[in-house]
């Protein structure tokens, strides 16, 4: 009788420490399907495409180009940093653990409601043999919902598609959450550049100064011939003037960007300051024959400053208005970029010191 009820007894400890074992397990993570937790893609130079949405309607595609640098929804180039950054993100995201089970409800709901939805596609083998890969096409290889921050900021939920059990995701080495990472605004993606050409592939560049037209200028680049200087007012040629410092104004138009899209910013009233007199119009022509037709605007102060006479400037110091790609974008930038491409013509003149116009 004794033994049978210590038979049962063990009996019953066996199995409290099985179930607790499997506890245990279970908030490790350690018993999930491996393709449950697998938010990795470790091979990032195989990737083509990847699709961003929210169930707000935004969305993003960004295509790899044969080319190698990316586009997003196949209309603007991608930013080389954030892309790079992206590829970095989605090949060292980590699962830190799984939500515990009392959370779990909760977290699933909130990402029903609120997650972006990722896909991943790669150029992927459809046979593979003796170490050999044959038949390459681009293939889903993933798709996975990023969520919000946890409380503590230091992971972001995420569940695989057809998973049930929503994860605490990070990456190793970041301080932070990689949610923001995954944007669905197409303006996040975007590369700010405006102008990135060498001398060699630059026609002519035209620069006009409605506020100051004795200042606009035309400068040709007649190749072995060097270049030449034409001053719109009077539509002659200008012959004293510093030729290095015309050759480094040709040598400027690489490598200009803007600083920051403004089309969706509803407390600016863009439409009214495109019926202002320009600051400068600025057209560069290519040895193709393009165009690139830029406009700037004054840009208030949002502080009181004083020129070097001790008059009230009413303009920003630092930063201006400008419209780009044939009027369709509308950005801020900064005059520390901007300086080397809109030299007055008084600028070049051997006989003057040259001064920018609207600036003291």
């Amino acid at each position: 009788m004794l033994k049978s009820r210590n038979f049962w007894i063990w009996l019953v400890v066996i199995v409290l420490a099985a179930v607790a074992i499997w506890l245990l397990s279970s908030r490790s993570g350690s018993t999930f399907a491996s393709h449950e937790r697998d938010f990795g893609v470790n091979d990032t130079a195989s990737i083509t495409r990847i699709f961003l949405a929210d169930k707000r309607e935004h969305q993003v595609v960004l295509q790899r180009q044969p080319e190698g640098y990316w586009m997003v929804n196949g209309r603007y180039k991608v930013s080389k940093p954030i892309i790079d950054m992206f590829l970095h993100t989605v090949a060292a995201i980590e699962v830190k653990e799984p939500v515990p089970i009392a959370q779990q409800p909760k977290i699933v709901s909130l990402l029903a409601a609120n997650a972006k939805k990722v896909e991943i596609y790669q150029n992927l083998p459809r046979i593979k043999l003796f170490g050999r890969a044959w038949g390459y096409r681009e293939k889903l290889s993933k798709t996975y919902y990023v969520g919000d921050a946890t409380p503590d900021l230091t992971g972001t939920y995420m569940i695989m598609e057809g998973a049930s059990t929503p994860f605490i995701v990070d990456m190793p080495g970041l301080r932070g959450f990689v949610a923001p990472r995954y944007s669905v605004i197409e303006s996040d993606w975007r590369d700010h550049t405006i102008f990135n050409y060498r001398l060699q592939n630059i026609r002519e560049v035209a620069l006009e100064f409605p506020e100051f037209p004795q200042e606009s200028y035309k400068v040709f680049n007649k190749g072995s011939q060097g270049l030449e200087l034409i001053q719109l007012v009077s539509n002659q040629p200008v012959h004293r003037f510093d030729t290095l410092r015309l050759l480094a104004f040709m040598n400027s138009f690489n490598n200009i960007k803007f600083e920051s899209l403004l089309n969706d910013v509803k407390e600016l009233n863009i439409d009214s300051i495109r019926q202002q007199q320009p600051f400068h119009v600025l057209t560069v022509t290519l040895t193709d024959g393009k165009q690139i037709q830029i406009k700037t605007f004054h840009k208030g102060a949002e502080t009181e400053f004083y020129g070097d006479d001790g008059k009230l400037i009413p303009w920003d110091p630092d930063r201006m208005y400008a419209e780009i790609n044939e009027g369709k974008d509308f950005v801020l930038v900064q005059f520390f970029t901007f300086d080397k491409i809109t030299r007055p013509l008084s600028w070049f003149l051997k006989t003057e010191q040259g001064r920018k116009p609207g600036k003291q």
